[in-house]
């Protein structure tokens, strides 16, 4: 959805700084980003904290086509989901893979195997077959798949994709295309004050030091901060966003026997999961509402996600004892009318995004969306952008993982370095997924290859580059969002792995 009001700028003579200033480093802003310096345009992309340190790093880590809006009718929002799906998973046949949801139709599921079934496959066809078919098990079947699922329950299984490493490593991705293609980006950098006289007046904060920017238009993507922002460019938004808090607990063990993401429905009738995450599992997810986006798991929460998760599973209890991590965040979902906010039944909305262009400020905000529609996202913000008036070229190329001719002899070159098949294996596939090609030069004069973090696929050589070469400024930023460490790993397990900690003190984190 895109909203306009009625005058156009046309101050786009003027010499400046930066044709616009990106506010907000999380999906919206990188793709936006990204997208628009592919079309020509001279950007600069800024985060008050780290690039996805907020929303876009507390995810599912799904790329999925929203099978649940079925349920409430949305059957142009599901197309348009999965076939934003497709594309990614074209994209990026690595960083993204296809996986299978074996869901129990237990006591609290919505429907039986018949309609479960039926569902399936219409969820299927109206993603254009782009995934593998569905299945429909009997319960002993279903308890022959994955014996840890309650005796006598039927399942259907359907397919969508997930990200194997975290939510911010992709977004990360193309924060490092919108550089490679003339952006100028900054994380730790926060915008203080702005004022529009023919252009915009942008004073940034960074590290005690401040600077002013000029810019002709500005991108509001600043996710459950847009309003603020809006506020302080004096361009308020007709629709608004209410905050759902979402928690995952991250547990020391995999407690599935496959690589299926086990999908439930809890006692409020919400769609539940476990899922994989490596050598680990991760269950979650809660829906409640807040007023304030940030959060922190409760005890509330805790009790929460075991309840349902126990109820679910049979065999060993899940305890309290096995969580190693926890993830919190809310989704920023939109509401058409900002003053409907305390009034609206918010289990009932999507997430949609909306982008509302404001002509007489050159302001484009994105509220809301999700981390499948990206790229759809990039596209508006560009096609909004030509509507003001900017000069925007035919886009190149700013998404994807481009060409995968080297891989077999990045694979070789790993294998021939590595004592332990198994292992060169698992460094080749991970190191590969989020460095591509760059990773020939990360590990060739490596004469010996081994996992830094074991069951992770990560060696010291690629920590080094990253902490080196990607706007790494914490450990929080290497361990938490350039790489998956601090998600699949405990804080005890991190701080008593030597030869890490040692790495992380040379390399001053």
């Amino acid at each position: 959805m895109i909203a306009h009001n009625q005058s156009k700028t046309d101050n786009f003579n003027q010499e400046v700084d930066f044709d616009l200033v990106v506010v907000g480093g999380g999906i919206n802003g990188a793709v936006s980003a990204a997208a628009a310096s592919a079309a020509g345009l001279r950007v600069l992309l800024i985060d008050k904290s780290d690039f996805a340190s907020f929303t876009s790093q507390q995810s599912s880590n799904l790329v999925w086509g929203g099978i649940k809006y079925l349920q409430s009718y949305e059957f142009y929002l599901v197309f348009k989901l999965s076939l934003a799906r497709n594309k990614l998973m074209r994209s990026y046949p690595n960083q993204i893979r296809e996986v299978g949801f074996l869901a129990s139709l237990g006591p609290d599921a919505p429907f039986g195997r018949l309609l479960g079934t039926f569902g399936t496959l219409f969820y299927w066809g109206i993603g254009l077959f782009g995934t593998s078919a569905p299945r429909s098990y009997s319960s002993k079947r279903a308890k022959q798949l994955e014996p840890i699922l309650k005796t006598g329950r039927k399942a259907v299984r359907y397919y969508d994709a997930q990200l194997p490493d975290n939510d911010s490593r992709f977004v990360y991705d193309f924060v490092r295309h919108a550089r490679r293609l003339g952006a100028e980006v900054a994380n730790y950098t926060e915008l203080t004050a702005a004022k529009r006289t023919d252009v915009w007046n942008l004073t940034l904060q960074s590290e005690g030091k401040a600077r002013t920017v000029t810019a002709k238009a500005v991108i509001n993507t600043a996710g459950p901060f847009a309003s603020s922002v809006s506020t302080m460019l004096n361009s308020p938004t007709k629709a608004g966003l209410v905050f759902s808090k979402g928690v995952h607990l991250i547990l020391g063990r995999k407690i599935t026997q496959t690589d299926d993401v086990l999908a439930f429905w809890d006692e409020q009738g919400r769609l539940f999961y476990v899922l994989p995450m490596g050598d680990r599992s991760m269950v979650g997810t809660t829906d409640t509402r807040v007023s304030d986006p940030h959060t922190e798991v409760d005890q509330i929460d805790r009790d929460f996600v075991l309840k349902q998760i126990n109820a679910q599973l049979e065999g060993d209890q899940i305890l309290p004892s096995d969580i190693i991590s926890e993830r919190s965040g809310v989704r920023p979902l939109v509401i058409e009318n900002a003053d409907d906010a305390s009034t609206s039944d918010w289990h009932q909305l999507s997430r949609k995004h909306v982008i509302e262009t404001d002509s007489s400020s050159a302001v484009v905000t994105v509220l809301g969306g999700k981390l499948t529609d990206c790229l759809n996202v990039g596209q508006e913000v560009v096609a909004e952008l030509k509507k003001l008036g900017f000069p925007v070229t035919k886009p190149k190329h700013w998404f994807g993982e481009g060409d995968q001719d080297q891989k077999a002899a990045f694979v070789k070159l790993v294998l021939d370095r590595s004592q332990d098949a198994a292992v060169g294996n698992r460094i080749a596939e991970s190191t590969w997924r989020r460095q591509g090609p760059r990773g020939i030069e990360i590990l060739a004069q490596a004469p010996k290859l081994t996992e830094l973090i074991a069951g992770l696929g990560i060696t010291a050589q690629e920590i080094e580059y990253i902490a080196r070469h990607e706007d790494v400024r914490t450990r929080e930023d290497l361990l938490r969002r350039r790489l998956p460490i601090a998600m699949a790993r405990s804080q005890k397990e991190i701080e008593d792995n030597g030869p890490l900690q040692d790495l992380l003190d040379r390399l001053g984190l």
